[in-house]
């Protein structure tokens, strides 16, 4: 009795100390956690346990393995500012025991071992641990809900945040290019449109599976390293972050096309020394965000981040008012199919749905997670009926001289015009060192590079001014190497949108849930997977040829 008593209260004055940890002390708990940790860390490179379930044991998978800083450096952009007109409570990631237990969680991982060795050492005072820790937490919302009557600070998004944070992460530059995969690929885009929206709902819907089968899954690489081990971890990693690498020298393309569209025939001479237009304005663009991507909080643009949604509205509603009241009309047609154009709209429409590296983050933030299948249904819904109108009205508008970023149509004296291309040009650099659409992540990738390095180096000022402006400048590197907006988008799209969005997601549910799905499920996922690898070859093999040809 007198042991179970002690038990208590050294529970007690843990509790006591996650409340008032501030960071500048360790607390016991911690310690504790700590030691055994570091004397028993766990990762696994192993297949399975012969029920299809693939990786490693519980509660392993996101603190201790690189990315560490990859579910922060998300959570930035998976969930929205807590704008009170759609209801529900802020993100967790705003209550005050939420944010000094993820500062101590953070501080102990900054510890830990890169990547541990033994699976099993130690693994059951890790969930001790950690359930401790998750009772006190629901004690606590217990108690402030008997005592106050409300909800504690920190239960999830609403329903209508969650949808809305998928749809600013869906919907992005992808809708400036999807009428001209009609120009390229004739009507029956469409087609490709609708496959895509099914099949990433389908996705969708295999990565809950994994959730829900595994509640530690709290990120894409712990998708990844719960199938596959750690290599599965490391492999999904960077090809995430090559992916929002890409995703940056979209955007640089982005700007240098639409501000030569908005001050045409500028260039830079000196002596020597000329710039075109095209180039100085990819090189200012950079120079422009290089400081955005030099501060430390993430959510000091985090406002700015949301207004995507806003912004592709409006360039919708210049296309809509230049076709209808801006003189242009829509008298063009184009052909039922042009079969040498469907490989690019399978690269530009991958990149138009993908948003699967977020999903975990989405879900993780929900307060009502059994709604993240109707959320996932209608933000699908609503972002076909936005890139098949858009797509349907650009093409009508202008025909076979659609170009691939449809602002370069518009008539270049309207003052709608106008609207649409600064629309286009300042919505990139609010959102370019975080991400829309998952779009341009250039401070967690370089938060992902310091890990590797030796902490001397990591933590110096100096490593960090020059590695995220090495990011930013070696994107405008690589889109002076490739100023093709839409083929690059089609590559994308095809080479790594697709394996994030339709292959990952299906490989892992096989590993993962294995012999726990029913056979419909696993018929349908081998023929998605089969469906995945046929267009990311197409959509690939054509991109990269007509980039060759370019040259």
């Amino acid at each position: 009795m007198a042991e179970k008593g002690q038990k208590q209260w050294e529970d007690e004055e843990f509790f006591m100390e996650i409340d008032d940890y501030d960071g500048g002390e360790d607390m016991e708990g911690k310690k504790d956690f700590q030691m055994d940790r570091s004397s028993s860390s766990s990762s696994s490179d192993g297949e399975g346990n012969g029920d299809g379930e693939g990786g490693l044991s519980p509660a392993t998978y996101s603190s201790q393995q690189w990315p560490r800083s990859f579910k922060e450096s998300m959570d930035s952009i998976a969930t929205s500012p807590s704008f009170e007109i759609f209801g529900g409570a802020p993100s967790v990631k705003r209550s005050s025991f939420s944010d000094n237990h993820n500062k101590s969680n953070l501080d102990l991982e900054a510890k830990l071992p890169l990547l541990p060795e033994d699976p099993n050492v130690g693994h059951k005072e890790d969930l001790d641990w950690i359930s401790r820790v998750q009772s006190s937490s629901i004690d606590k919302s217990s108690f402030h809900s008997q005592h106050t009557g409300e909800l504690p600070i920190g239960s999830g998004c609403s329903f209508v945040q969650t949808v809305f944070n998928v749809i600013n992460i869906m919907i992005g530059v992808g809708i400036l290019s999807t009428s001209f995969t009609i120009e390229q690929a004739g009507w029956a885009s469409f087609a490709v449109l609708l496959f895509f929206s099914v099949v990433c709902y389908f996705t969708a819907t295999l990565m809950l599976s994994c959730f829900e089968s595994r509640e530690e899954i709290i990120t894409y690489p712990d998708m990844g390293e719960a199938a596959f081990g750690r290599l599965g971890r490391i492999l999904v990693s960077i090809l995430l972050y090559v992916e929002l690498f890409s995703y940056s020298v979209e955007f640089i393309i982005l700007e240098g096309d639409n501000l030569t569209k908005v001050f045409p025939g500028v260039s830079l001479e000196w002596n020597a020394f000329k710039m075109d237009s095209l180039h100085l304005f990819g090189t200012l663009a950079a120079l422009i965000v290089l400081p955005t991507v030099w501060l430390k909080d993430n959510r000091l643009l985090s406002y700015l981040s949301a207004g995507g949604i806003v912004a592709t509205l409006v360039i919708v509603i210049c296309v809509i008012f230049i076709g209808t009241a801006g003189g242009v009309g829509f008298h063009h047609t184009g052909p039922a199919v042009k079969w040498s154009g469907i490989p690019f709209a399978i690269g530009v429409y991958g990149f138009c749905y993908a948003g699967h590296s977020v999903f975990p983050n989405i879900y993780q933030s929900m307060a009502d997670k059994t709604k993240f299948r109707q959320a996932i249904m209608i933000c699908l819904l609503l972002a076909t009926i936005l890139y098949g109108g858009t797509a349907t009205m650009g093409f009508l508008e202008f025909g076979h001289g659609t170009l691939s970023q449809i602002t370069l149509n518009l008539p270049p004296n309207s003052f709608i015009t106008k609207i649409a291309l600064w629309t286009t040009v300042i919505n990139p650099l609010t959102k370019y060192p975080f991400v829309n659409k998952f779009a341009l992540l250039v401070a967690p990738l370089a938060r992902g590079i310091e890990e590797l390095l030796p902490p001397r180096i990591s933590k110096s000022l100096w490593c960090f001014l020059l590695l995220r402006a090495a990011l930013v400048f070696s994107t405008v590197f690589v889109a002076f190497l490739l100023p093709f907006f839409g083929l690059v988008m089609a590559l994308i799209g095809s080479l790594l949108s697709i394996c994030v969005t339709i292959l990952i997601p299906a490989l892992c549910f096989i590993k993962i849930v294995g012999k726990k799905a029913t056979k419909a499920q696993m018929v349908l996922t081998y023929i998605v997977i089969a469906m995945g690898i046929v267009c990311a070859t197409l959509g690939t093999y054509s991109s990269v040829s007509k980039i060759a040809n370019n040259y």
